[in-house]
This record gives C-alpha cells, structure tokens and sequence, in this order.
C-alpha cells in the first residue's frame, strides 16, 4: 500500500511538471476517484454541475481552460467502474434485477469494444471514440446499481429545476451582449446560435442551442406532470413556465417545435380517452404556441445576411438544407434529410459487412476544426458523413450495433411506461412520466445532429435520465 501510493505520487509529480492541462485533469480526475469510491454520490454532484452548468460558460469565455471538461469525463468514466464493484458486491436477493435496456447498453458496449479489434481503423482513433461514446454511461449505470435514496433523488430534480431558471439570464445576456460581437463574424457563424444558456458554445464559433431547448423541454414537461399531481398552484406553475420557457424565444431553435408536442403528448397521454374534449383543446393551444414559436424562428430571428429575403425564401431555405439537396455545411456537406440515404447508396449490396457490422468507432468521426478524423470521413471529404448521431451509427457500427442502440432506448421508454402506470400519485408518478417524455424527445435529438456523441451535456442528461428509470426499477415499491 505504501508503495502504491508513493508510484501514485511520483506519477503526479511527474504530471504537474509536465504542465500539460489534459494529463493533468486525468490525474486529478483519477485520484478524486479513488476518493469517491465510498462516495459515489458526490461524484454524481459533481459531473452534474461541472457539465451541466461549469464547463460550458467557462469555456465559452475561457476557451484556454476547455479542457477541464476531461476531469469530468474521467469522474464519469470512475462511475462506470465503481457501478461493476457495487453491482458485484450486491447481495441483496430480494433486490429486482436489471431492467432490459441496461443489458441491452452493456451488449452494445461489448460491441462497440469487440469493433476496436475488427475494424481497420488504428487505436487512436478508437480509443477517442471510446471517450466520445461513453465518457458518461457511468452515471446511468451507477444509478441502476446503487440504492439512492429518494431524498437524494428528489435534490437533483430540484437541481434541475434551479439549473432551468438559471438560463434566463444567461440567455438574456448571450443575446444581448454576446450576439453583437458576431453580427460582421464570417457567414458560418450564426450569431443567434450563441443563445445557449449554460451549455456548451463558442463566441467565435457554434453552440449547443438545441440541447438548452431539449432540457427546458424536458423541465417544462415535468412541471406539468407535477401540476397535474396537484403538487404546484396553478399561478406557481404559470411563473415558473414563463421563466424556464422564455430562453426558447430569445433563441432560434426550430427543433422546438418537434421536441415541444413530443413531450407534451406523453405527459398528456391519458386524457385521450378520459377527457378527449381536454386533450383536443390542449393539442389545439399547443400547435397555436408551436405555430408562434415557428414565425418567430423563421421571420423575426432574422441573422446577418438574411435581412433581405422574405418570409416564404427564408422558409425555403430551411426546407432546402434540412430536407433538400443543400449541404448542411454547404459545398458537398450533406444535410439532415440526405445523410441517412446517403449511407445506404454507399452501402447494401457494395458492402454487406459495413452495412451490418460498421466500419468500427470514429470511422465518421469529422467534427469541424478538429485533427482527429475518422479514416471513413477522410475517404469523403467535406461531406459530413457523421452529420447526425444516426448516421455516424450506422457508419461506425453498422446495423447490427445500430439496432442495439436503438433498443435500448426503446425498452426504457416501455419501461417508463410501466413505471407511470404503477407509479404512486404525486411526485413519484410525475418523475416516472416526465422521464418517458424526455425519451420521446430523444429521436428527434438523433436524427437532428451529432450531439449525442460530441456534446456531455446531452450526454449527462441523457445517462441521468436512464438512469433515474433504472434507480426507479430497481427501487420497487419503496419508493416515498
């Protein structure tokens, strides 16, 4: 033990001489691991705050400290590992046993690891796309492995609520004081784009504007589900609604108005059949506000270089890059609509194992800016084969790992279902319905952009949301 820790000191002293930032993070990510271990709850703090709300405003405005988002990382990958201890040292026989979806996660990540050896990309290219991949599936499995208790659980919803209506006045800020400075920017600098709360983003560059408008999403439909537990007055929900809300329209997200109707149709489900008169009025209500949204987005959030085009070309345009034959990036870059079919034309019958199987992690890996490209990527230059989560899928793993994905994200979505209709009234049935709205939401994040595997904080939202359900599962019927 001795010996051990003065190798774990050497090693350290050795870093910090280095002066390198990213094996620095590394180190001390590792050592307050092992710190943790006893602790594994705080460790769960702290990747909650640091992506959640450190990580983006400081590297926005201190691009030179972005790499303090690997400690986090390497706190996430600590949890995935301390989730196998505590999971191995369970002996609880009356505790339920995993819910399908995490196997079908742990299937996809013994494929995803067996694709390393078979693919023909080098291990550096792999290992990156480990990190990207998985950096945070330790806070879902570390949740279905240990027994939280509620209370603990019920202070990271209030956390996610105060987080929330913390992006108001950031998102006041960003659009006040921050959209200026990127008016005379080139033309691929959007200026609203900047608009993101406290989520990733670049002054100089792109932001993570849609994952700000997945999580309000998400938060407003759990106020809903609480409201309809009677738990908040109905003047308590209008101004908390009008707080956590108001972000969306300082911004340009048009995936709103696909995000937003998902949502609320989970959270309103049941009222098809008990109060179809009430649904109906709702879904009416709701399009009004979606077709407003809509307007807003398209003709009034005008950015440089498009003051002059009227309403129906600037609808067009959207129409063309999303749908059309316009490239998202421009030039050969392919779009939302054409990169999926795009997979297949190269595929099928030209190449049955890479249609199945993949061509292994970070084959279409082409993230803007950086030196990292995947060998599939640089055998189609500029044209953004890895534009969406789906798509890089598909190239990266094939069908088969493509469909495992999948899967799982559709069994926790049953499994919510479960959950709700056995839920207890109050906050435990709006927790488990709110979850399963947010994994409605989910395919709609897939198929838009890349985000599930370049941006942690959907990656965290994402592993917390799986997570809870797992914990809830696991949990039975002592849940308070």
């Amino acid at each position: 033990m001795v010996l051990a820790f003065l190798g774990a000191a050497a090693v350290g002293g050795i870093v910090v001489a280095s002066g390198n930032l990213v094996l620095m993070g590394l180190a001390v990510g590792a050592i307050l691991g092992v710190l943790l271990l006893n602790t594994v709850s705080v460790a769960v703090w702290i990747v909650l705050v640091g992506t959640l709300l450190i990580t983006g405003p400081l590297a926005m405005h201190f691009p030179q400290l972005g790499r303090i988002a690997w400690l986090f990382s390497i706190l996430g990958f600590f949890l995935l590992g301390a989730s196998i201890l505590y999971e191995g040292t369970n002996r609880d026989p009356h505790r339920p046993g995993m819910p399908a979806f995490m196997i079908l996660g742990l299937l996809f990540i013994a494929y995803a690891m067996g694709m390393l050896v078979a693919s023909d990309s080098g291990l550096a290219e792999g290992f990156s796309a480990v990190k990207r991949y998985f950096q945070y599936w330790g806070v879902m499995f570390i949740l279905a492995t240990v027994a939280f208790a509620p209370r603990l659980v019920r202070r990271w919803l209030l956390f996610m609520l105060l987080l929330a209506m913390v992006q108001l006045p950031l998102a006041i800020y960003q659009r006040i004081v921050l959209m200026p400075l990127r008016l005379n920017m080139p033309d691929s600098v959007v200026p609203v784009d900047i608009i993101a709360g406290t989520f990733e983003g670049s002054i100089t560059g792109g932001a993570n504007s849609n994952v700000m408008a997945f999580f309000l999403i998400a938060v407003i439909a759990g106020l809903l589900a609480a409201y309809r537990e009677s738990m908040l007055k109905r003047t308590t929900l209008w101004l908390l609604l009008a707080i956590v809300s108001a972000p969306l329209a300082l911004g340009e997200t048009k995936l709103v108005v696909v995000l937003l109707p998902a949502a609320l149709l989970i959270v309103f489900a049941d009222l098809v059949r008990k109060r179809p008169f009430a649904f109906g009025a709702g879904a009416i209500a709701t399009l009004v506000v979606i077709g407003v949204l809509a307007y807003s987005y398209v003709a009034l959030q005008a950015t440089e270089g498009r003051e002059g085009m009227t309403f129906e070309q600037r609808i067009e345009e959207n129409l063309e890059y999303n749908f059309g034959s316009r490239g998202y990036f421009g030039g050969a870059s392919l779009n939302r609509g054409n990169v999926v079919p795009f997979w297949w034309n190269e595929h099928g019958a030209k190449d049955p194992a890479g249609t199945v199987f993949g061509h292994g992690l970070g084959a279409s890996f082409g993230a803007r800016g950086s030196d990292q490209m995947g060998h599939m990527d640089r055998k189609y230059p500029g044209y953004s084969i890895g534009l969406t989560t789906m798509s890089a899928l598909l190239w990266d793993v094939g069908l088969l790992g493509t469909g495992l994905f999948l899967m799982m994200f559709l069994a926790a979505f049953l499994a919510a279902g479960r959950l709700t209709a056995r839920a207890s009234p109050g906050l435990d049935r709006a927790m488990c319905r709110t979850l399963q709205a947010v994994l409605m939401m989910i395919p709609a994040m897939l198929f838009a952009l890349d985000l599930h595997l370049l941006a942690p904080s959907l990656q965290v939202l994402t592993a917390f949301t799986l997570g809870l359900i797992a914990w809830r599962w696991r949990l039975g019927d002592r849940s308070s």
